[in-house]
């Protein structure tokens, strides 16, 4: 991945410090030697401010010791110990500070960034913000389709609620650690800014007790364009929808309330658009989801490809957060079901609406890649589906700590529907309106007011 950022709560950063080595040591080396000092931490590391040579240019100053100064005063982060930090004038009596390009202050973004030529054009980009009570760190990879100029990083930036931010040192300087998820380079610049994160469970949101109810989230909708594969055999909104319905019967089940953000094929606003994608987080945030699912599968480019391989999108770390503890309890049940996973199947990514908006811990799954022949033909077939279904709704319930309740075996209590009721009792299972268990027993009336949800009766 060439592009990462990271959103830090403040209520959990033990320290920040700028490293100043000068342009002796690698951002691994540094790494390494904060992991070692603070094994209880996690670690973030990323390039810091602009330097020439083995000299800093512009404001900074580490632990009391001023490195760089100008007669001017700039806008800039100061802080003594980390969770303190906030964007002010610099020079200033904080303990640590630093300044560069100035992109937003009190949540307004800069109309024209002042920097050097030699800063301009398109090129991996580092940045430092503050979004609400968090820390964002941005990397991204140069030479690459995340490479970005000021503007472009600016107004990202702000579209991610950065109330304000501050571009650093960019080009083949921009690389990054973040707990593991590396951008490499092989400059040794002057400073580096190191990040340290409690352990410890995370805010208390995300740690209150769960209330056994999920929102499942269907991607797309017919609305949605190019969601296909390029043969037009398999449709995204058609997949996900099928794959909600088939995790629900699971999770009803098991005693989990379900609540759907899309019950036919259409977008819920209409159209595919941002409105459309908040319209999900409110469905969400109105039902008092403890868990947002979002059901998808993946693409690379319009062609087919070799690319494979199921994986799950949080919005950010730490590991610790309950989104990630549910991400991680889903991969583990495809596992243990044998389904493929991409190479590093759990990502984070602060850019997607609907894992970043909801109240609820939040997933993205992608099930595969529907531009993969091979893998497409998987997704198409009914059994591979069950798999998946079946796979994710234990995950859910291993999070949620619910007991797992296995499908009774079909003809245990009988030898089947009958002759007159057949076919309609086979749309009934094909469309998870039932679940395809007891034909001939009575229906309780819980069952009946799940079958008339599912038909949009009430």
């Amino acid at each position: 991945m060439s592009k990462y950022i990271a959103a830090l709560p403040l209520s959990r950063v033990e320290r920040i410090a700028i490293v100043v080595t000068r342009g002796t040591k690698t951002l691994a080396q540094v790494a390494a030697e904060a992991r070692s000092a603070h094994p209880d931490c996690e670690v973030y590391v990323l390039n810091g401010g602009v330097y020439y040579g083995a000299k800093a240019v512009m404001h900074l100053r580490s632990d009391g010791y001023t490195y760089a100064e100008d007669p001017y005063s700039y806008w800039g982060y100061a802080w003594d110990v980390g969770p303190d930090i906030a964007m002010g004038l610099v020079p200033c009596g904080k303990a640590n500070y630093i300044n560069c390009v100035e992109l937003i202050r009190q949540g307004t973004p800069n109309p024209k960034p002042r920097y050097n030529p030699d800063m301009g054009g398109t090129r991996g980009r580092t940045a430092i913000g503050i979004r609400n009570d968090s820390l964002v760190l941005y990397v991204s990879g140069d030479g690459t389709c995340d490479a970005r100029t000021p503007e472009d990083l600016r107004d990202e930036l702000a579209e991610l609620g950065c109330e304000s931010a501050l571009m650093l040192d960019g080009g083949v300087s921009s690389q990054c650690d973040f707990n593991g998820a590396k951008i490499y380079s092989g400059r040794k610049v002057h400073n580096y800014i190191v990040v340290y994160v409690r352990r410890e469970s995370g805010d208390k949101k995300e740690d209150k007790p769960v209330s056994k109810t999920v929102c499942l989230d269907p991607g797309h909708g017919v609305e949605s364009p190019g969601k296909c594969s390029p043969d037009k055999s398999y449709y995204e909104h058609e997949f996900a929808l099928d794959m909600a319905r088939r995790i629900q019967a699971h999770l009803e089940r098991c005693g989990v309330r379900v609540v759907l953000t899309r019950t036919d094929e259409h977008c819920p606003t209409g159209k595919a658009d941002t409105n459309d994608l908040l319209k999900r987080v409110a469905i969400s945030d109105a039902a008092g989801a403890d868990l947002f699912v979002s059901i998808h599968s993946n693409a690379s480019g319009n062609e087919w490809s070799n690319a494979s391989g199921l994986m799950i999108y949080t919005s950010a770390g730490p590991e610790t957060a309950s989104r990630n503890v549910a991400a991680k309890a889903v991969l583990s049940r495809m596992t243990a079901a044998g389904v493929e996973l991409r190479g590093s199947p759990l990502v984070h990514d602060i850019e997607l609406v609907v894992t970043r908006k909801t109240a609820a811990p939040a997933m993205l799954i992608e099930y595969g890649f529907h531009t993969s022949r091979m893998e497409v033909e998987r997704l198409k077939k009914s059994s591979y589906r069950a798999k998946l279904a079946e796979a994710t709704a234990k995950g859910v319930c291993d999070f949620l700590g619910v007991a797992w309740e296995p499908e009774a075996a079909a003809g245990t209590t009988d030898t089947g529907a009958a002759d007159w009721a057949a076919t309609a009792w086979e749309k009934a299972k094909s469309k998870c309106v039932l679940d395809g268990t007891r034909p001939t027993d009575p229906v309780t009336r819980q069952e009946l007011a799940v079958v008339l949800d599912r038909l949009n009766l009430i």
